[in-house]
């Protein structure tokens, strides 16, 4: 039954697919090196603002003690504050060529004493007597780095305080600052991108899986729909099973097609057969009247053979619609109403009397109206043709009732023709089996009730009708029992 099927679409389809595809190793990478770039975006400020800070502590300590020496060499002589600026106080500070240093030192009483004139001695946070303020600030076209002091004078015929501030440029700031950043920025790019061609390797072991998988389902033939076995990661198990599963669904629903499609086959066969026989009898047949009665039989079967297809058919259709349209909330008195409306003429034609009786006036159930009605219909008609097997003085009825029960629906119909033997009862629900065959039929109606009841959660079963008959009663659940399900 099964062919291989060497290219469904063609080379130029598949290969426009692959290209347009999203990647998911792809985006994978991407995000990954997107991560590691921003994270090593951040690493690389923190370290430049790290190394600038480090710099500062560095030769802050080299301008505090600058600054120190001065204040310890000031003094005053003769009423006058005078100041011995020490060779060492800038020793250390002059190692670097390229920067340059500046200071002024005045008082509170004398002005100005020596250093820079134009230098700004104004502090840049508030005064505190004896303590070191480290700031930056502008001087002579650039930002220097300041150590500003103030004390009180300790002479004992001194007073006012004095005030000493040196400036130092920040040449061999930035470039220990710089020195250190550069290393950290190498180290942090080697470990970036050596991150990347982790994530790259790594992708393709962590998406090895689902090639084994798609190779797997690549190499099986179109008809093996046997689970798959192979042992696969956690995140990819689900996956595996919900293959299984639609596999096993796929298994199962081609199984009924075969069945389905053999026993419609076989089905039809026979009528068709039936058919050539009666027509070339007829052909045969020399007196008008016995042919006439000849073709009548052919009519006859024609008839049956329309209702088999047609049976077929709408069983195919409400299958279909089963497997592929969404149940909703529906009123189930309105499918039955209008099954009985579709059904009461040709019922009354053959001198069946068909009612609806309702003890709700609404009876909300998640189902399909479609579907329902196919039912119905059916049941009904199922009802009718047994009912003219019985000789009866009185009019053939077929009654459709709804009645409420707890937590269901109760939907009854009910027949007082010849009635279903106990032994046919359990297989009248089977495809195609027919407990008489002097009753025309397909042997698909009842297959079919019973697939939409299943559908709907619903129960059906036969009881007899007293005295005599079938009621075939189909018990839906309300809306609210299945919502707490």
């Amino acid at each position: 039954m099964w062919r291989r099927s060497p290219q469904p679409r063609s080379v130029l389809e598949d290969s426009l697919d692959y290209v347009h595809s999203p990647s998911l190793r792809g985006r994978f990478i991407v995000v990954g090196a997107f991560t590691i770039g921003l994270i090593a975006m951040i690493a690389i400020k923190l370290v430049f603002d790290y190394s600038e800070r480090l710099a500062d502590i560095s030769y802050d300590r080299l301008l505090r003690s600058a600054l120190l020496q001065i204040d310890e060499n000031v003094g005053q002589s003769q009423g006058e504050i005078s100041v011995d600026i020490p060779w060492s106080a800038f020793a250390t500070l002059a190692q670097a060529s390229d920067d340059r240093v500046f200071y002024k030192v005045e008082s509170s009483d004398q002005g100005f004493i020596t250093g820079y004139h134009d230098l700004d001695a104004s502090p840049l946070l508030p005064v505190e007597q004896g303590t070191v303020q480290f700031f930056d600030r502008r001087y002579s076209g650039e930002i220097m780095r300041f150590a500003w002091l103030e004390r009180y004078m300790t002479e004992p015929d001194a007073s006012g305080t004095v005030r000493i501030v040196v400036a130092h440029t920040r040449l061999s700031r930035e470039a220990m600052a710089t020195s250190i950043t550069q290393r950290a920025v190498h180290l942090i790019a080697l470990v970036a991108l050596v991150s990347i061609v982790l994530i790259v390797i790594g992708s393709q072991l962590v998406l090895r899986p689902l090639h084994r998988i798609e190779q797997q389902l690549e190499d099986r033939t179109p008809g093996d729909l046997t689970p798959l076995t192979l042992k696969t990661p956690r995140e990819t198990y689900h996956l595996k099973m919900v293959i299984n599963h639609f596999m096993e669904r796929l298994q199962t629903n081609l199984a009924e097609l075969e069945n389905y499609t053999s026993n419609a086959a076989h089905q039809l066969r026979t009528p068709i057969a039936s058919l050539k026989a009666l027509a070339e009898n007829a052909r045969d047949i020399g007196k008008p009247e016995e042919q006439r009665a000849a073709l009548e039989k052919i009519i006859g079967q024609c008839e049956a053979l329309s209702d088999t297809v047609n049976f077929l058919l709408n069983q195919a259709v409400v299958s279909h619609r089963l497997q592929s349209q969404n149940m909703g909330l529906i009123d189930l008195v309105q499918p039955l109403q209008e099954s009985c409306r579709a059904q009461a003429l040709a019922a009354f034609r053959k001198g069946v009397m068909l009612s609806f009786e309702q003890e709700v006036e609404s009876a909300t159930i998640v189902g399909d109206t479609m579907a329902i009605e196919q039912m119905m219909q059916n049941l009904i008609e199922n009802a009718v043709r047994y009912s003219l097997l019985e000789e009866s003085s009185t009019p053939h009825e077929v009654v459709v009732r709804i009645v409420p029960r707890p937590n269901i629906y109760r939907v009854e119909v009910i027949d007082y023709g010849v009635g279903i033997s106990d032994i046919d009862k359990e297989r009248v629900f089977e495809r195609f089996y027919r407990g008489r065959y002097d009753i025309t039929g397909s042997g698909v109606g009842l297959s079919m009730v019973k697939d939409i009841a299943d559908y709907h959660k619903a129960s059906i079963q036969l009881q007899d009708t007293q005295p005599q008959g079938t009621t075939v009663i189909v018990d839906f659940p309300v809306y609210e029992m299945m919502g707490e399900q």
